[in-house]
């Protein structure tokens, strides 16, 4: 049996947008892909002395000592990756509790980062607010935040924040989950008693039962028991055995009248009013569940992925407005915001590659081509299409037909990749105390900003 470990980690979730696709459809760009991550993915973390827990097809599970060094080494993964091929990446970061061996790994800490990764935009960072505790002073990162979210399986709602350095993809929204007020008082009955729950131990009421009792025997106050009132029940009593055995016959008719009284009563009554005062613990559920229903609708109509499909569509519209208008540097700005979303859709990397043919960009074009390719795109639609004639008379292009639409594999090499540029002690130094200055109020939020850019602009 395997030793089990249990820490307290910050936690790394990644995940390759649309790779499953991929592997149906081009099973030889999916594997250019996942090899250009893991090679990235792999280099950084022996930078920053992460440990890796699992490998799983497109994606990664692994752990660091430092909080600080999870967010930059997510960092410089995906600015990396922003560079051809381009590989869309989610990460999420956590920090909790994680057992593992050589076998399994578990934890609350686990599922919550992965939770956090699924949630998050390609190209971005997103992390939980334990994590932005740890590094929201840290003079190189910086985090919007984007709400309090329900997550699946998770009982309470964690607070996100998106990492906005250069080159990190961070969503436009911010969420805001409905939060309707729930009702904690049951209503209250004459002397300011909440009512009793026995209506609901004893069933539904209904209100033609309640007539006929009242009808048949409403001068026994019969009906009046049936519905819980046991004080008026017993009045009704009172007043019939007073005129049977006592010398007040005449107050036999009050308890029939009342009780045909009620027993017209009962008829004329809507079922909605008769619920809201004899089955008020039947209303408070009725309205309970109907409020989790609008809560669950609501949140659904704006949750996170909703939201972000709302914000492709609005940038592919644009997208294809202003290819129409024949300004084709405006459609791939829209376009380029697109696929930071859905980097997945093959129609929006088409449109994207035709585009920087027109514009005579033949790299980038046949990029987002063999992108368009590997998500499903038919190849007579690249023979036939007039905006691409430019790019068919490339010689790249007939290298990138010849070999079946995928171009050739190639990574940079370890010393031409990214490098996430560390301060020197002095700047750091430099920094916190810059930090300090503007925590006691010595600067100003202008001055901070304006001084911390210099600062980091000597790096």
């Amino acid at each position: 049996m395997s030793n089990k470990e249990r820490r307290l980690a910050a936690i790394m979730f990644t995940d390759i947008v649309g790779y499953s696709s991929m592997m149906q459809k081009d099973e030889e760009y999916a594997n250019k892909m996942r090899i250009r991550h893991r090679q990235i993915f792999d280099r950084w973390h022996k930078q920053f002395k992460g440990k890796v827990l699992q490998y799983y097809g497109d994606g990664t599970l692994s752990i660091f000592n430092s909080t600080t060094d999870a967010v930059e080494c997510a960092v410089a993964i995906q600015q990396s990756l922003k560079s051809n091929p381009k590989v869309p990446l989610r990460i999420g970061i956590h920090i909790g509790d994680i057992t593992y061996s050589d076998n399994e790994v578990y934890g609350d800490g686990v599922n919550i980062a992965s939770r956090i990764e699924s949630l998050c935009v390609p190209g971005g960072v997103f992390i939980s607010g334990k994590t932005y505790d740890d590094i929201k002073s840290h003079p190189r990162l910086k985090a919007k935040a984007m709400g309090t979210f329900p997550l699946k399986n998770i009982h309470q709602q964690i607070e996100i924040y998106a990492i906005n350095n250069d080159g990190i993809n961070v969503p436009e929204y911010e969420w805001k989950p409905v939060s309707l007020p729930a009702k904690t008082q049951k209503p209250k009955g004459k002397k300011g008693q909440k009512k009793s729950r026995k209506t609901k131990k004893g069933g539904k009421k209904s209100k033609w039962i309640a007539a006929i009792l009242a009808f048949f025997f409403g001068i026994f106050g019969v009906h009046r028991f049936y519905l819980d009132q046991k004080f008026y029940g017993i009045i009704y009593v009172g007043l019939f055995f007073l005129a049977m055995f006592g010398e007040f016959e005449e107050l036999a008719a009050i308890p029939a009248i009342l009780g045909f009284i009620d027993f017209i009563s009962f008829l004329a009554m809507p079922r909605d009013s008769f619920n809201a005062k004899y089955n008020p613990d039947l209303v408070i559920e009725q309205e309970q569940e109907l409020e989790q229903e609008i809560r669950a609708v609501e949140q659904e109509i704006n949750h996170p992925k909703k939201m972000l499909n709302q914000q492709f569509e609005k940038y592919y519209r644009k997208a294809k407005e202003e290819y129409k208008e024949y300004d084709y540097d405006n459609a791939i700005k829209f376009l380029e915001k697109a696929i930071e979303i859905k980097y997945d859709h093959p129609e929006a990397q088409f449109l994207l590659a035709r585009c920087y043919s027109i514009n005579e960009d033949a790299q980038n074009a046949i990029a987002h081509l063999e992108a368009a390719v590997a998500f499903g795109l038919s190849i007579d639609r690249i023979r036939e299409n007039d905006d691409l004639a430019y790019l068919r008379i490339q010689p790249s292009f007939e290298a990138f037909e010849a070999n079946n639409y995928v171009t050739p594999q190639e990574l940079p090499a370890p010393s031409e990749m990214f490098e996430l540029k560390k301060p020197t002690p002095e700047l750091l130094e430099q920094l916190n105390q810059l930090q300090k200055d503007w925590e006691a109020g010595r600067l100003s939020d202008e001055e901070f900003e304006l001084k911390q850019k210099e600062l980091k602009s000597r790096k």
